[in-house]
């Protein structure tokens, strides 16, 4: 994984908790890296998963939840960093759609050696689908992501899921709240 999920990552864990509760994650987490990160850096995703667990373990806040807090958390940050990509689109429903084409495809570019997850929407009916597909179990950061894009668009809608053993992979339904 990229670096920059990591060092936004550990920016989200220390608005979570504080300075010192990121620092405990860190030292308990006992990574290879010390924790050490850097945003052009690329990591075993299985560091972030750890980070996470253990910041679930000291808090007693649920993996799932912070995990889909997270996501919510990175779109906002998203927004601050590459406002440029951002303000192309000017409702969620167009921001969903080109995921894939556009904002993943630049990913790509940027940084060849990037495994960006599949996303992609369709519909059923009036109701937008988001696809998601990953080699890494990271549903509910992608559901979190869901939540913010419909948040920053200003987007009354709820996004729902029907989360199930294996989060590589989901469908989410934009539907009205």
């Amino acid at each position: 994984m990229k670096g920059i999920i990591f060092t936004e990552l550990m920016g989200f864990v220390e608005e979570v908790g504080g300075i010192a509760f990121a620092e405990q994650v860190i030292e308990t987490a006992d990574l290879p890296n010390g924790g050490a990160f850097t945003t052009v850096g690329t990591y075993p995703a299985e560091h972030a998963l750890k980070l996470v667990a253990t910041a679930s373990e000291l808090s007693g806040i649920p993996v799932s939840k912070l995990c889909a807090d997270y996501g919510e958390w990175l779109f906002a940050r998203f927004t601050v960093l590459y406002p440029q990509l951002i303000e192309q689109y000017p409702t969620s429903e167009e921001m969903l759609d080109h995921v894939e084409s556009h904002i993943h495809e630049e990913v790509t570019i940027l940084y060849p050696d990037a495994t960006p997850p599949k996303v992609y929407m369709t519909r059923d009916g009036e109701t937008p689908v988001i696809h998601y597909s990953s080699h890494r179990p990271l549903s509910h950061v992608a559901f979190g992501l869901i939540r913010g894009c419909l948040a920053h668009y200003g987007d009354p809608r709820t996004v729902t899921w029907d989360a199930g053993e294996d989060l590589t992979k989901a469908e989410f339904h934009i539907v009205p709240a």
